[in-house]
This record gives structure tokens, sequence and C-alpha cells, in this order.
């Protein structure tokens, strides 16, 4: 726990004389046995000076959130590596109940004296609205009629709390949310973002996508794969392509690790030869899923956004020929199109953005090298031209496999694409310095030397020694320098 952040905090209050609690999130998840990471502190008096003091004196970052309201957060990081957020803000209201009454549901309207909170294991909070009750009940009840009205991105946290804690909204509850849905997108963008890439660490993913499409709620944040509904497809596929998508999405976050049985994850019989495929890469493979992009969104939350959008495109690019087949010629670079788009209005960062566009736009590619035998050289252009995306390429290839034939799927089409996946993954993890990067045997300096003229040329010339290089046709210095010297040959010869 962030004890040495909490006992400062502790400190500096009884120093100024301050009154405080601890309100929401963090006394939620001890009542409910979980740890929390995230502190909110309610202060009597100048909270934001006393988030700065908090900050310098633990060594941690300050930040404000809100001037108008006095609301700073302060982040710290332990010994362990492990990120806590402290968010201080000034009491609103008269009194600690019409503060309570300002907050989204009881869950998070319980409040405890931060000394009890540090002291004890087990407490009685402060609960004037009945939110432990609600909590034992897994029931999700607003504090107040106009809870949603007054702050919108509290229509998707309504959600993801369903979500975390196995909760249901109240009748008056889900009512209230259908009547406020038009104010979602009054809210700003980047808390929406945040919201949403809160929900993606959710197992199950697709329970939460059901329950937001159910209220209205994903037509509104992201209209593209509302737009999947109904839009049918032809064989091999079973499903249409909102159904597909979900299954998708649910292989997809089996594979990087989640256990939550689903109805999705039964329709995919073949998906544990899948998991055992990347077994020998999993620990490697999950810290890339762990790695994150930009502060506090790990690029998992990526992934399982480019296996949510993958088909995006498709509705925009639907025909049907006169033999009544069914085809989507060029989706995937208008899902990548829309894509970045959507990604953009929801203030993803441009990093973020380009990695989602990626998997979107070659999300076909992993199937088209199972088409023929997989030659070093399409191994080497394949990781080229994507880079490290392609071992992600590869994972989202095998959920989208089997969210296409699901039970029908046969060993025929199946192992050639399982093989494909191993592949990617022995030459990026085991023989990156031959299929990755290959070590330059030669610079643009000795191809000069050798005559080739300054410009485009020598970058060809040197690309060609790559290839050659995973193709395992040049292994030295020697080896290259004479294959600059034939392609100058050749080059010369037909009068290039």
């Amino acid at each position: 726990m962030a004890r040495p952040v909490l006992e400062t905090l502790k400190a500096l209050l009884e120093a100024r004389g301050l009154e405080a609690r601890l309100v929401g999130g963090a006394v939620r998840d001890r009542l409910a046995g979980r740890e929390p990471y995230d502190f909110d502190v309610v202060v009597v008096g100048p909270a934001l000076r006393l988030a700065r003091e908090l900050a310098d004196r633990v060594g941690g970052s300050f930040y404000v959130l809100d001037a108008r309201r006095e609301f700073g957060r302060v982040v710290w990081i332990d010994p362990g590596g492990r990120r806590f957020y402290v968010d201080l803000t000034r009491r609103e209201g008269e009194g600690w109940e019409a503060d309570l009454r300002h907050r989204d549901f009881t869950i998070n309207a319980m409040m405890v004296d931060l000394g009890t909170f540090l002291a004890q294991e087990t407490f009685a909070p402060e609960d004037p609205l009945g939110g432990l009750e609600d909590l034992r009940a897994r029931r999700l009840r607003l504090c107040a009629p106009d809870a949603f009205r007054r702050d919108p991105v509290r229509l998707l946290r309504a959600v993801r709390f369903e979500a975390a804690f196995e909760l249901e909204m109240t009748p008056e509850t889900e009512r209230a949310l259908r009547e406020d849905l038009p104010a979602l997108l009054s809210a700003a963008p980047e808390r929406l973002r945040e919201e949403l890439a809160k929900i993606l660490e959710i197992p199950p993913v697709v329970r939460t996508l059901r329950r937001m499409a159910s209220l209205g709620l994903l037509e509104a944040l992201l209209p593209e794969v509302a737009a999947l509904r109904g839009v049918t497809q032809g064989p091999p596929h079973i499903w249409d392509v909102y159904e597909h998508t979900l299954r998708v999405v649910a292989a997809l976050e089996r594979l990087m690790g989640a256990t939550v049985e689903t109805p999705e994850i039964r329709d995919l019989p073949r998906l544990a030869e899948a998991e055992a495929a990347l077994a020998p890469w999993r620990e490697r493979l999950a810290a890339r899923w762990a790695e994150e992009v930009v502060v506090g969104r790990p690029r998992r939350i990526l992934l399982l956004l480019a296996a949510l959008f993958h088909d995006i495109g498709k509705p925009e690019t639907r025909t049907v020929a006169a033999d009544g087949r069914v085809r989507f010629i060029g989706h995937e670079r208008l899902g990548a199109e829309r894509t970045a788009e959507r990604l953009r209005a929801l203030r993803f960062s441009n990093d973020e953005v380009e990695e989602v566009a990626l998997l979107v736009r070659d999300h076909m590619r992993p199937h088209g090298l199972a088409r023929g035998p997989l030659s070093p050289r399409a191994i080497y252009r394949f990781f080229r031209e994507v880079g490290a995306a392609g071992v992600d390429l590869a994972l989202l290839a095998l959920a989208d496999t089997l969210g296409v034939w699901g039970s029908t799927l046969s060993e025929a089409v199946w192992e050639p694409r399982l093989q494909v996946a191993r592949t990617l993954w022995a030459a990026f993890f085991e023989a990156p310095e031959r299929f990755v990067r290959p070590p330059p045997l030669v610079r643009g300096e000795d191809l000069l030397a050798l005559g080739v003229p300054e410009g485009p040329r020598i970058g060809q010339i040197l690309e060609a020694i790559r290839e050659a290089q995973a193709a395992g046709e040049v292994t030295t210095r020697e080896d290259a320098l004479a294959l600059a010297r034939r392609l100058m040959e050749e080059s010369e010869a037909s009068g290039l």
C-alpha cells in the first residue's frame, strides 16, 4: 500500500490543523477485500497547495486536474515500481454528507478518517447513503437522481463498476442512464478515453461490450463498432461482422491470459491449441503486452482495440457479386483510416493511434503468409514492413481465424495458420539478428568505394544484402561485397 505517502499526508494535515477524509474507491476497495492503489482525499481547506507540498515531501509528481475545484493529483512510485495515485480535492457543500451526495454511486460515497484507514484492516465507514449495504448486495445505485447529468462520464463508469465488482444497476439507475445518455459526448474526450481504457482491462471485455450495446452506450461512444450489427458475411464466416468481432476480442483476451469463461469462448473449441502454440514465448509476449505505450495504458489495451476495430471497414466496403458472393475489398485499409479517426477523437496519443491503425491495416497479412511455403525472405519482409507489431499481428490473426470458422474450423485451414504464428514468433524472439534487424555487413561508404553512384541505388543494394542475409545466402562481408558487385553489373548490363 502507499503507506509512506498516506502517513506523510496525515502528518501534513495534523501540522496544519486541517480536517480531511479518505473517500470513495480506496474505502470501497478495502471493504471489498482489494488492495487500493488510487486514493481520494477530501480536504476542508486548500487542497491544491496541500497536494503540491505532499508531492515535494515524498518525491512524487504533482498535477493540477481542476484549478477551480481545487483538485490536484500526486503520483508516487514505490521502490517496487508500483504506481499509486493520491487525489486531493476541496470539500463541496457545507458538510460531509452534502459532499457525499455530489458523488456518483453509493459504493463510492463511503468515507473514513485517514488515521483509522492506516491503523485498521477492517473498519466501519461513515456511510450515510448506504453504500456498504449496496456493495454487499451487489447493487449499483446513484447518490442522487441528477448524478449522470452533473458528470456524463459517469455513464461509462456505471458499466465499468458493474463489470469490476460484479454489480447490477438498480432499475432507477438504469432508467436514469438511458434518459441521460445523450449527454455522454458532452464529456471531455480525454475522460471518455480513460474510462474506455479501464473497461478494456476488466475481463471478460465482451460481457461489458454487450452490456454497453444493450444500454446504447456502444453506439454513442464507438458508433463504428455498433454499426457492425447485422452486417452479414458469406462463407466461411458463420457469424455476422459484429458477432465475429466479439469472438475475436474474446479469443484475443484469452490468448493474453484471461481465464473467465463466456459463451463466445465456448464457440471456439480450437482456442486451446493456439494457447499451446504461444506457450514457448508467453513470458516474452506477456512482457510486451504489459509495456505502457503511454503512462498508465499497457499495450494489451491497444491489441484489444485492434480486435474491436479490425473489421469496421466492412460495412462501407460490402458488395455482393452476381453469384451471391459477399466481398469486402479494401476493408482493412478503410478500417485503419476509420480507426485512426475514432482514436484521435478520443485523444489517444499519436503512438497509440499509429500502432492500432497498423494492426487493423495489416491484420490480413498473416493469413496471406499461410497460403504457401513461408520463406526466410517473406519472414524478413514481413518484419521489415510492420516491425515488432508483427508478433501482435500473428496473435490477432489466430484470434481472427477462430472467429471466422468457430467449431467448423478444419485442420487443413488451421494448421498452416498456426504454423505461421509459431514461425513468426520464433523468428522474432529466437533469431532477430537474421529476420528482424540483420547486422550490417557493409555500409553506404563501402558501396561508394565500389563505384556505386550516390542516390537511391545505394539503399536498394543495402536492402538486397539484408534480404540475402535473412535467406542465409550472405553471411560474411565478403559475401555482401560480392553480391553488391553482381547487382552493380546487372544494373549496368540492363542500362539502369
